[in-house]
């Protein structure tokens, strides 16, 4: 067993005793054999169950970062070096004094996760659509 799953099979066997389950985005399958759902981080059927609700999903966005990638959306919605939780495994914070200091810069009157707009910035209008099915279903 090469070391670096070795020590990802310890991790998982961590993550099981907590009822949490590890999500690699976009690795293959070869970490399912050690614990990991290897089906993708953010799918349909990750946010199914966080809603508690049925989605429909006509179109997706097919922005990700490579073609392993099953995320239904494929763009962050967050900053880089923002999160003030540090998670360790996290991929959006590199560098937790520039998440500190990221923070300072945080205004809650504005629309911006950090700060305000600034001479420069390009600002898109995003489609805002619900993709929840509100059908009503009889489940026998």
């Amino acid at each position: 067993m090469p070391e670096v799953w070795e020590a990802f099979y310890y991790e998982s066997e961590i993550a099981k005793q907590h009822d949490m389950i590890i999500r690699p985005c976009a690795e293959g399958n070869d970490l399912a054999s050690y614990g990991a759902d290897c089906s993708g981080c953010m799918t349909v059927k990750t946010f199914e169950t966080a809603l508690h609700a049925r989605l429909d999903v006509t179109k997706r966005n097919r922005n990700q970062r490579n073609n392993e990638c099953a995320c239904l959306l494929g763009a962050d919605i967050g900053a880089y070096d923002t999160c003030g939780h540090l998670c360790r495994y996290c991929y959006a914070n590199t560098n937790a004094a520039l998440v500190r200091e990221n923070m300072t810069k945080h205004d809650p009157k504005s629309p911006f996760l950090i700060g305000n707009s600034q001479p420069g910035d390009v600002i898109h209008e995003a489609e805002q659509k619900s993709w929840l099915d509100l059908q009503m279903r009889l489940e026998i």
